[in-house]
């Protein structure tokens, strides 16, 4: 008999943990990685946008294995994927090799990315989703940040391979305990009987809260958070592997002290002025970017960086705290899978354009990430498009 939700929390907590330690010891550094190995700006855009390609070819394939295999197949299936995406390093010097790495750094992404989320959801209920994110937040960031320590330790000090046997056995270790669960963890009833999104579906798709251009308008400033700016970080780090890690955690922590200190709370803020502050300060987060130089004084560099860190993570909290609660008074798990559709189509289309640009003007340096947090802060306010659920 197939494991309840209740029930497989524990295992959900498992894969989350394993999930993101794997990804602190490396994933995290992919975009630093490939700058390290002399990949332009320009070359790491085009990554991108195959990488939002990848993903959405993935997540076509997912909505419709999800309906037949169970739970626990599927995410021991995300571990061999990590896996596939280490192995690939190794042939960082044959042609096709940015590509190939691309794709399947999508793939991960959506077996790793839709598989969290359409768990957590289960989660929620109309009254806890900024606590629950939260309290979520709060578990990967910590467990994130301790495979970053020891990921960028090991890069700087023993070398890729390092990375790739401790992740191999981890990532082993996580699929074989998932693939041997003597009962299967499945998902929810009502997301495996509901058909998969079609085209057609997904053309139609309107709403009276602004969600497709606000989906449109997320994909590119997740990777311009979790891209662009760790490489402004990594150069700030002199472009050493646990230099970035240590002062990524630092900056993580002023993250999960602000979630603890607001997450049990946000639920009973009045949410439009809440999140209208939240984007606010998250405009402002990018023009602070744009202005960040090693030149400026330590003292004055760190506070920015911390102030960065906190706008963009109250932002996050407000936004996703608005998008489940959106989920619950719509279509739930097919809220989901749109918002990845749209957002990762952006991305594709949105960093393919930026990598031509790029290649075009020839100016694919560290002074085009400037101009890139220019042009985000100008395009930020946007986000007010997405409007509150009806009470």
């Amino acid at each position: 008999m197939a494991s309840s939700l209740p029930t497989a929390t524990r295992l959900f907590y498992r894969f989350l943990g394993l999930h993101s330690f794997l990804i602190g010891l490396f994933p995290f550094f992919i975009p630093v990685f490939l700058w390290r190995l002399g990949y332009s700006l320009a070359d790491i855009s085009g990554f991108i946008a195959t990488t939002g390609v990848g993903f959405v070819l993935t997540l076509w394939a997912w909505d419709r294995v999800h309906k037949t295999l169970p739970l626990s197949f599927i995410i021991a299936a995300s571990f061999l994927i990590e896996i596939t995406l280490l192995a690939l390093v190794f042939l960082e010097e044959q042609p096709g090799f940015l590509f190939l790495f691309a794709l399947v750094n999508g793939a991960y992404n959506c077996f790793f990315w839709i598989t969290q989320r359409a768990l957590f959801y289960e989660t929620l209920d109309d009254t806890n989703t900024g606590k629950r994110f939260g309290n979520f937040q709060v578990v990967v960031v910590i467990i994130i940040k301790m495979g970053v320590l020891f990921g960028g330790l090991l890069l700087d000090k023993a070398g890729y391979l390092s990375v790739f046997l401790i992740s191999s056995l981890i990532g082993i270790l996580g699929l074989t305990s998932f693939f041997l669960l003597s009962s299967p963890m499945e998902l929810p009833a009502n997301l495996r009987d509901d058909p998969p999104l079609g085209f057609g579906e997904l053309l139609r798709f309107r709403d009276t809260y602004g969600s497709r251009p606000v989906f449109f308008l997320d994909g590119p400033f997740l990777f311009l958070e979790s891209y662009f700016w760790m490489i402004s970080l990594f150069l700030l780090a002199h472009e050493s592997f646990w230099k970035l890690g240590a002062l990524v955690i630092l900056l993580g922590l002023t993250f999960s002290a602000l979630f603890y200190l607001i997450k049990n709370r946000i639920d009973h803020m009045p949410s439009q002025r809440i999140y209208m502050i939240a984007v606010a300060g998250y405009c402002l987060s990018w023009l602070i970017r744009a202005t960040v130089d090693s030149r400026l004084s330590l003292g004055w560099l760190f506070t920015t960086l911390i102030l960065i860190t906190f706008c963009t993570s109250f932002f996050r909290l407000a936004f996703n705290k608005r998008f489940f609660d959106l989920a619950k008074h719509t279509s739930a798990h097919r809220y989901l899978f749109l918002k990845s559709y749209y957002s990762q189509t952006a991305i594709a289309l949105g960093f393919g354009a930026g990598a031509a640009l790029l290649h075009v003007t020839g100016n694919a340096g560290p002074g085009a990430l400037q101009w890139s947090y220019i042009a985000a802060a100008v395009v930020t306010p946007l986000y007010v498009l997405y409007r509150q659920p009806r009470q």
